[in-house]
């Protein structure tokens, strides 16, 4: 089947690193008079870094109301993105004596955005997450370098650097987003929603191993407010190239209107009832190696 990419989340990573860029800028402006130039680089990567990755890693999260989610998301976001902004920095500062300034800028905000993509994964913790997030930290954070090169270059100093660390930032977000649709294997889009957060439409992807679906704040899918919906009412596992829902001790599922008894394989195009929401299971098509 076709790869579905849902344009609200690329709008969502974007915009959230956008933000992050716009709160970096502000934050950094204050220490860019410091005399040494590595101290400056280390501070100026490292705010960057905290700020674009807890906005990204806390977004989807935020987005559906699971502030404990979301507080981790900006604990591991921002520590991890912090430490590479850091790192990338002082990394694209060495690389302007051997490479010069555009290749340096592309170098150092490319492991910056790496840094950032494994906090979004680790947030998640789901390791093709985190890989799918360092792949597109790489290519957001290397386009973000050539196009911060320019705009410092074409802009007054504050302004340039404003616009250009927002746009990095932005760049960040869409390409970690883009790359974790593309490479996605499945996914549960809400078709009709019972709960107060998972509004229809929404796509939650099924990246982790064990997905949890329930009312619980602390499940990957959550279907809050739904009372006729246990705190962990189904458990999705992803074997290998293959999905199965089953439900917990006391939670009923319907895969295409019939019960689920025991464990239930899925295939691209079922629709699964879990209380009153009804998902639409879709799956990447199988290409070798993949």
């Amino acid at each position: 089947m076709a790869i579905n990419v849902s344009r609200e989340k690329l709008l969502f990573y974007a915009v959230a690193g956008g933000l992050g860029g716009l709160a970096a800028w502000g934050a950094a402006e204050a220490f860019l008079g410091i005399r040494s130039v590595y101290a400056r680089d280390v501070i100026l990567g490292a705010l960057i870094g905290l700020f674009i990755g807890a906005f990204l890693a806390a977004i989807e999260a935020m987005s559906v109301g699971q502030w404990r989610q979301a507080l981790r998301g900006i604990q591991s976001g921002g520590i991890i993105g912090a430490i590479g902004g850091a790192v990338g920095l002082l990394v694209g500062e060495f690389s302007f004596d051997v490479l010069g300034g555009l290749y340096g800028r592309i170098v150092g905000w490319a492991v910056l955005g790496i840094a950032v993509g494994l906090g979004v994964g680790t947030a998640s913790r789901s390791a093709a997450r985190q890989r799918n997030g360092a792949l597109g930290g790489l290519l957001g954070g290397a386009l973000g370098g050539l196009c911060y090169q320019v705009l410092t270059l074409t802009f007054p100093q504050m302004f340039g650097r404003a616009i250009a660390i927002i746009i990095l930032g932005a760049l960040i977000g869409f390409f970690i987003g883009l790359v974790t649709e593309l490479l996605k294997r499945g996914s549960l889009m809400v078709v009709r929603s019972g709960s107060r957060n998972a509004r229809e439409g929404r796509e939650y992807a099924l990246a982790k191993p064990v997905t949890v679906i329930g009312r619980a704040e602390e499940s990957d899918v959550g279907l809050f407010g739904d009372q006729s919906v246990l705190p962990q009412h189904a458990i999705i596992r992803r074997e290998g190239k293959n999905f199965y829902v089953s439900p917990t001790a006391g939670g009923a599922v319907a895969v295409n209107r019939v019960p689920v008894n025991g464990r239930q394989p899925l295939k691209s195009g079922d629709r699964i009832e879990v209380g009153a929401t009804l998902f639409l299971f879709r799956e990447r098509a199988h290409v070798p190696g993949s």
